[in-house]
């Protein structure tokens, strides 16, 4: 991109690699040695949580600002926030990994609550005054086309003062391996429209401008960098926000299930004879992940599935094959509670429809449900419509 960020013309100091780290009191001398206000960066691995506690506190207290990269371990550690302020830290670098790696990957891999917990501390940083730079390599072997819309939601949730958007290694953006459907797979024209799309999302004026004045804290370095982010980017082509990208954005979602009639569970030793709903509300959640080299999109169903929501399945289904998918696979293995008109109604009202899709979907661990349904409601045309779709 040749892009130059402020603190990449203060002095390096080496912290050494992952592998041969330098000892901690060395690298405090050599930060002793520099001139007062001179401000340094530290180059090299990412620092851990314990090597950097060490290193702030013997730091601290000297005049002047630094710039380091941590790891996502060391940023949630709000102690040591806190002694970064206290050492003069004025950016902190978060690179690609751990809950971020895998939250931005496929919503099928997420974990909910450890991408949270990285947002938050994310944020924590910045309302310390700390400007935060999240370097996200984007189109690597299992992200499908969805990373780059969860990269800017990403970057906007935890309020990073600098994103920094970049394409994986070549040798790192190959596809998957033959008949692995679940990862995501993009061919090289399709990461650079993605990363050209999302770097002009990022990298307009009021982006920038609000990535510096809300939160409060690192104004100067975060306008700086943004218009520097915003030069390097060129005035090319923008890229285009593709149809694969809106189909998995609505396919990940998660809303509160609201049958009209009675809901069965589906979990397998269900007993006979009426269940009673929990007490909490129930929600349904879709998630999926795209393969465009093998033209195959997979779903997962969990939580609660109600009329509303599978007719949004069964319409999201059919916007897939319209755009060109062959291979539909929708996985039931989460399901936990089904109403009755969905295996009553719904399934007798959509036949053919059903039947037109059938062709190119296929659905996974189904059959748990459909005995727990069966237990419940007796033998129904709906499960027998099922168990067909199964078999083929």
């Amino acid at each position: 991109m040749g892009l130059v960020l402020p603190w990449e013309r203060w002095k390096a100091i080496s912290v050494g690699d992952g592998r041969r780290p330098r000892a901690v009191e060395e690298v405090a001398a050599e930060v002793r040695a520099l001139p007062a206000r001179s401000p340094f960066r530290l180059v090299g691995s990412a620092l851990g949580a314990e090597w950097a506690a060490a290193l702030f506190r013997q730091i601290g207290g000297r005049p002047g600002r630094f710039q380091a990269a941590l790891s996502l371990e060391a940023i949630e550690r709000r102690a040591l926030l806190e002694e970064a302020v206290r050492a003069g830290c004025a950016a902190i670098e978060v690179r690609r990994e751990g809950a971020l790696d895998s939250g931005l990957a496929t919503a099928l891999e997420r974990d909910a609550g450890a991408l949270r917990r990285a947002t938050t501390a994310l944020r924590r940083a910045r309302g310390l005054g700390i400007a935060t730079v999240a370097r996200l390599d984007l189109g690597r072997p299992g992200d499908d086309e969805g990373v780059f819309e969860r990269a800017v939601a990403l970057c906007r949730r935890a309020l990073v003062a600098i994103p920094v958007i970049e394409a994986s290694a070549p040798a790192a953006a190959g596809g998957t391996a033959p008949g692995r459907e679940r990862p995501g797979g993009m061919d090289r024209r399709t990461i650079e429209n993605g990363i050209r799309w999302t770097r002009a999302r990022i990298n307009r004026h009021l982006a920038i401008w609000r990535r510096a004045l809300w939160p409060t804290g690192a104004r100067e370095l975060a306008l700086r960098a943004g218009y520097a982010l915003r030069r390097a980017g060129g005035s090319g082509l923008r890229g285009r926000y593709t149809a694969t990208m809106s189909l998995l954005r609505r396919l990940d979602r998660s809303e509160r299930a609201r049958p009209r009639g009675r809901l069965l569970p589906t979990l397998p030793g269900t007993p006979p004879g009426p269940v009673p709903p929990p007490a909490r509300r129930l929600r349904l959640r879709l998630r999926a992940a795209a393969n465009e080299r093998l033209a195959a999109l997979f779903i997962a169903v969990e939580g609660a599935l109600d009329a509303r929501g599978a007719r949004v399945l069964l319409a999201r289904v059919r916007q897939a094959l319209e755009a060109g998918y062959e291979r539909v696979t929708i996985d039931f293995g989460g399901l936990e509670w089904v109403s009755a008109d969905v295996v009553t109604r719904f399934l007798e009202e959509n036949r053919a429809r059903l039947a037109e899709i059938g062709r190119w979907t296929r659905l996974e661990n189904v059959r748990g449900a459909l005995e727990a349904v069966r237990a419940q409601l007796g033998e129904i045309e709906g499960l027998r419509l099922i168990e067909l779709a199964t078999a083929r």
